[in-house]
């Protein structure tokens, strides 16, 4: 019986390494080392393609991004580079591209992985495992797609992790934080927007159980209609609106 024991004992503790390992890998800092090591070979191979094929790795954009930092640089405007349609926030925002040409692909990717960790943290705001978060975090994280676009000088990067933001201050109750993010966002591009209606229609009032009310109710229309003006939506109505227009002023007057 002793020697029975003793020889399945090995066996045993054999498996605790794998099952060991395995656990390892997903945890927030390995999988956020992974996609910036990823990101980083992609970046090192863009400069080497580039530089040996005609078939540019380098977005066309980029181009037209960094010529427009390039500009402001030297005290001009943005628009007087040819096909510059964005807002003049991103021009200034690569100003460094007049020293390291590749500073905004590096600003991009981070974006990426910022917007990576943020899915985590959503999604842990709704109770789930931190391991099952992570999975779903490394269909963004670890997507070789997803980091190609960034890498080759996209600035969708900068925008995605703006919108993850949105989603997270929203999540949080952060009215003032998500209006602000809301507002910045359609600044740089408008299609953020979209997301506008849903955010307004989820900030709803709370009951004592912190349900949110059932639409089912025994209000009449006009209570309806003016119990839809809550505190929270007014406020996020309100600032997004203001930081929007400020913006586009500001931008429209320098």
């Amino acid at each position: 019986m002793s020697s029975t024991t003793a020889s399945r004992a090995p066996a045993a503790a054999s498996t605790h390494p794998t099952s060991s390992s395995s656990t390892s890998f997903y945890n927030v800092t390995t999988i956020l080392t992974v996609s910036v090591i990823l990101r980083l070979v992609m970046l090192v191979y863009g400069l080497y393609q580039d530089a040996t094929s005609p078939f540019k790795y380098t977005d066309i954009d980029y181009f037209v991004f960094t010529d427009a930092s390039r500009f402001v640089a030297h005290n001009g405007s943005p628009y007087d580079r040819a096909t510059y349609r964005y807002t003049p926030l991103l021009a200034w925002l690569l100003l460094p591209t007049t020293r390291f040409f590749s500073f905004g692909k590096v600003l991009f990717a981070a974006g990426d992985v910022v917007a990576g960790y943020l899915i985590i943290r959503i999604l842990r705001g709704y109770g789930m495992s931190e391991r099952r978060a992570i999975k779903y975090s490394m269909i963004w994280l670890l997507n070789p797609m997803v980091a190609t676009i960034s890498t080759r000088g996209s600035s969708e990067g900068l925008l995605g992790v703006m919108v993850v933001a949105l989603l997270w201050a929203v999540e949080r109750r952060k009215v003032v934080l998500s209006g602000l993010l809301l507002g910045l966002s359609v600044h740089f591009k408008i299609y953020p927007f979209i997301y506008a209606p849903a955010i307004i229609w989820w900030m709803e009032e709370k009951n004592t159980k912190g349900q949110r009310n059932s639409t089912a109710d025994t209000r009449s229309i006009v209570e309806r209609i003016f119990g839809f003006f809550t505190y929270d939506r007014i406020v996020f109505s309100l600032v997004s609106l203001t930081t929007f227009m400020a913006l586009n002023g500001v931008m429209y007057a320098m």
